[in-house]
């Protein structure tokens, strides 16, 4: 409700009180009178914005932030925070207006200075009231406004996060200081750039310390502990108890907030010094008699010194006993604490093509073999399970990071299927949630206002993701109905709509002064709570892809808990309707839910069930085809990977997919600069052409360009220039002088998890807009390793064997050499497979590298798919004297398919599809004689691979059969 008349003289009245106030008691007053006048009264805080309170804040706090600090500066300071923070918790409309002012720059500096207690926790109340509110970064657009972060974060005001953490003490104003100020961080990190900020000003080591001194506060320090000499003048360096009325969660979730996802800073945190002193790390237990002494006095392990058993670490005894699987014979395996247990497999990237089945650990993470795991791990599954609520969850959280950096042993795989997972599991149930929405203190929520059990379904989603124990576990837990449930509830009552504030009469209608700045109310945006909201619904969905990624009968119990209509709901994009009207709705889906979304579609389209039955009756295809469209990359990327599973030969779908617009739009983000879209794109386009018409078959390759097709089949990636994108502009690349392109700090930074972005190749810029950073004007990574372009060439290389099969298959081979020329296709695939000689400074320092493996396999495929075609694409093959030479070279390589792939072709050149065909038979067997495939061959008949000595013993005998004759 708007002013009357006498409200309105009074609300002039007391701005222009405001005004004119000069000196430190008046101008308190006036504040102080006009937080009365507009707490607990909407229609009066948008009078007082529209007349241009926020201005006289800004230049009332701008003139009292030079002067030096006194009781009467701070109550000033402080009733400015007060009314912005009243103002700040009605929505991200009323934060736009603040943000136009620089009043928070003023605020961030009265925290660099003395200021007192009280001052400084409301100055931190109204900095978490703003970053809850933040409006988007642009009308209609989901992303936050990042300037609140990017100032906080900034040189000039980053000193004050570590500054109020690092002073907190004994007295409980500094702990509630430093409580608000890391639910501030939770709030406002969003960006690597921030964590290497905060981390690089040395909040890591405060917060390590504050966690080192819960540990002192609760009496957990291990007897063993260096900390705990003998001398008693050690006992100085432990850090002082934490306070009883400090808080633990706080820290645990700032640091799960800083060393996510980055395997530098985790071990920046295991190492830190406080750490080391209350968590030594778990040592080799060796029997006394296999340490020797040296003339000398320094002591060694003798020959034969191996460990007696498993260490255990400091806390494992106070955990439970698990059964374990024992290496040896012994028929009555032991039974140790919970942290000594079977191995575990090697953690898959189930949700990312790979072109093996092996991965290689990351040149980031350590290897679990040789780690010397740190007693953090068993004092956190401690804490798992000896607290409750928010604790638990923060401790299961810090733990479940850890492991995904591999800083957990592979032995205490076990621990975490039998103890962790199902804690977890029971925390899901949504009884926690509402026998907790009673209470509203602290203890249940999250320093970015999330409830603790909203944020377990992504906490288990990253634990369970690849082992299928853990998935097991989580099933028979209920996990399924329990997610299930969540992701339905997280579609009620969340349309968005504002409500409008009762009026007893007509509202007359306020309008801003436009002479005064920060007088305009911004646009309607996303609430805190819908927000949250999305963050479970992202949860739930990935929890449930991870559950089943492998098993069949997993995704036949997703379908049947009736998901799939919200699962649908789940991939509309977001929009907000009539964004003018205060009673606006907002629907769709944030770009992680859109992106968790896929993810779960990507599983559910892994069985052949399913995808014949529910995945057709809900037409998730359509909804797929949408995103397609997104602005955001990341989401386009998702989509074009669940294209992929879509797209596969067997599947119903393949038709809805292969539409005109849909191939068009694959090609035209085949020729992205980004590599991710690239691959994926790719990867898309050779399953829609296998076993497709002649027609659709043409068009990809018009569509892609057969130059372009050229292009990057014949570029070796180490010859492309370190920052240029191949394929933006048609030009060849000759071989670098000197070495070839390597990774590089820029190629592959150590500790950043890369965003990747994409776009139209008619939007891209030219590579020499391409900055330092790897980035286009639009912010989208264009940065390529030779790794990128080499899996990219791989499904290049993919997508022609896939043309040269089914009835068409002819007629294709013909096409492609028509469009490269047949000369030129042959002398790319000798390229293909030839080792690169990399000149030295002398002829006898040059160094020749064989072609990567799973290059030679794609060209064999290829090969051995023409070898499968008409006569005189055989007969032309076998003319083919050094590259029948080259494959034959491979005979006895270390891959078994390739092994394989050299028997194939000699298989399809000698096969005779009739009795017309005998003579060209025999005489390719006689080519291929001469050129030593029959000894060749004939040694592959002893292969140790069943295959490739079943595959070569065909050969054998189709070619001894012409010989003979």
């Amino acid at each position: 409700m708007a002013f009357s008349s006498q409200g309105a003289t009074t609300l002039l009245q007391t701005l222009g009180d405001l005004r004119t106030a000069t000196d430190t008691a008046s101008v308190s007053q006036v504040l102080k009178r006009i937080k009365y006048e507009v707490s607990g009264h909407l229609s009066r805080k948008i009078d007082y914005v529209h007349h241009g309170l926020l201005h006289l804040l800004d230049k009332a706090l701008a003139d009292f932030i030079v002067t030096p600090p006194t009781d009467d500066n701070d109550l000033i300071f402080t009733h400015a925070a007060q009314v912005l923070c009243v103002i700040a918790h009605e929505g991200p409309s009323f934060v736009q207006p603040i943000l136009e002012t620089d009043i928070l720059q003023s605020l961030l500096k009265c925290l660099l200075q003395p200021r007192s207690s009280k001052t400084i926790l409301t100055i931190l109340r109204c900095l978490n009231a703003v970053a809850e509110n933040m409006p988007p970064s642009s009308p209609g657009q989901w992303v936050q406004d990042g300037r609140l972060a990017d100032l906080l974060y900034s040189k000039q005001y980053i000193q004050c996060t570590t500054r109020i953490v690092g002073i907190a003490g004994d007295t409980l104003s500094s702990q509630q200081a430093c409580d608000a100020m890391l639910a501030v961080l939770a709030k406002t990190v969003t960006s690597e750039q921030h964590k290497r900020a905060l981390v690089d000003t040395g909040m890591l080591t405060i917060l390590a310390a504050r966690l080192a001194s819960f540990v002192v506060a609760e009496g957990l320090v291990p007897p063993g502990s260096e900390a705990l000499d003998s001398d008693n003048s050690v006992f100085s360096i432990l850090p002082d108890p934490a306070p009883p009325f400090a808080h633990l969660s706080p820290v645990l979730e700032a640091i799960c907030l800083l060393i996510e996802r980055s395997a530098e800073r985790a071990a920046m945190f295991l190492s830190d010094p406080s750490i080391k002193v209350v968590f030594p790390d778990i040592k080799d237990n060796f029997a006394p008699f296999d340490i020797r002494r040296a003339p000398s006095g320094a002591a060694y392990f003798s020959g034969g010194a191996v460990p007696r058993s498993c260490p255990q670490g400091p806390f494992d005894p106070l955990l439970p006993l698990t059964l374990v699987l024992e290496k040896s014979n012994s028929p009555f395996p032991p039974l140790p604490p919970l942290g000594s247990s079977i191995a575990i497999p090697k953690r898959r990237a189930s949700f990312r093509p790979a072109t093996s089945n092996l991965q290689q650990p990351s040149a980031e993470q350590p290897d679990t073999d040789d780690l010397e795991e740190s007693s953090v791990i068993s004092w956190l599954l401690y804490m798992v399970r000896a607290s409750k609520g928010r604790r638990r969850m923060l401790a299961a959280k810090l733990l479940v990071h850890l492991y995904s950096l591999n800083f957990v042993k592979k032995e205490r795989g076990t621990s975490f299927t039998s103890l962790l997972v199902p804690i977890l599991t029971r925390m899901l149930e949504v009884d926690v949630l509402k026998s907790d929405s009673v209470r509203q203190g602290n203890g249940v929520y999250l320093g970015n206002g999330l409830h603790y059990a909203k944020e377990i379904p992504a906490v288990l989603a990253v634990l369970i993701m690849d082992d299928p124990d853990m998935q097991r576990v989580a099933v028979e837990g209920g996990a399924i109905a329990t997610l299930s449930t969540g992701l339905k509830s997280t579609f009620e009552n969340t349309s968005g709509r504002k409500p409008k504030p009762w009026q007893p009469r007509k509202a007359q209608e306020s309008h801003a002064d436009v002479s005064i700045s920060a007088t305009k109310l911004g646009g309607h945006a996303p609430s805190p709570a819908i927000r949250r909201e999305m963050e479970y619904r992202k949860g739930c969905l990935q929890a449930l892809a991870a559950i089943a990624p492998f098993d069949d009968d997993y995704r036949k119990e997703i379908c049947n808990q009736g998901v799939l209509n919200y699962l649908l709901l789940s991939l509309e994009l977001y929009q907000i309707e009539n964004i003018d009207d205060p009673q606006m709705e907002i629907n769709g889906n944030s770009a992680p839910v859109l992106m968790a979304a896929c993810g779960i579609v990507r599983v559910l389209t892994r069985s052949v069930q399913a995808l014949r039955t529910k995945i057709i009756e809900a037409e998730v295809t359509k909804p797929i085809i949408k995103l397609m469209s997104s602005t955001n990359p990341e989401v386009i990327i998702a989509a074009t990977q669940v294209l992929a599973n879509l797209a596969i030969d067997f599947s119903p779908a393949k038709e809805s997919v292969l539409e005109p617009s849909v191939v068009k739009k694959l090609c035209e983000q085949a020729h992205s600069a980004n590599a991710r879209l690239r691959f994926e794109s790719l990867w898309t386009l050779k399953q829609l052409v296998c076993n497709s018409s002649r027609k659709l078959k043409q068009d990809v390759v018009d569509e892609l360009g057969p130059s372009w097709i050229k292009l990057l089949i014949k570029t070796n990636p180490g010859d492309i220039p370190e920052g240029e994108v191949i394929g933006l502009v048609e030009r060849d690349y000759p071989p670098l002088p000197g070495s070839q392109r390597t990774f590089s700090a820029a190629d592959k930074p150590d500790d950043i998890v890369m965003s990747e972005g994409s776009g139209d190749s008619s939007r891209l810029p030219p590579t020499s807009l391409v900055g330092d950073a790897g980035l286009d004007q639009h912010g989208f990574n264009m940065r390529h390793t030779p790794e990128d372009d080499t899996e990219i060439q791989a499904q290049l290389l993919d997508l022609l064997r896939n043309l040269f099969c089914g009835e068409n298959a002819s007629e294709l081979v013909k096409y492609i050499f028509d469009e490269m020329g047949q000369d030129e296709f042959f002398r790319i695939m000798l390229d293909r497979l030839r080792p690169r000689t990399l000149a030295g400074p002398t002829r006898k320092e040059n160094v020749s590298t064989p072609a990567p493996t799973t290059i030679v396999v794609k060209v064999l495929y290829i090969l051995a798919h023409i070898c499968a075609c008409e006569p005189k694409w055989r007969n032309l093959i076998t003319g083919q004297q050094a590259l029948m030479k080259q494959v034959l070279s491979f005979s006895g390589h270390e891959d078994r398919e390739v092994r394989a792939q050299v028997c194939w072709i000699a298989i399809n050149l000698t096969y005779e599809d009739d009795v017309s065909e005998r003579a060209a038979c025999k005489q390719r067997a006689q080519e291929l004689q001469r050129y030593g495939y029959v000894t060749h061959v004939r040694k592959l008949e002893g292969d140790p691979d069943i295959n490739v000595r079943e595959r070569a013993k065909t050969a054998m005998h189709l070619m001894s059969k012409l010989l003979v004759t």
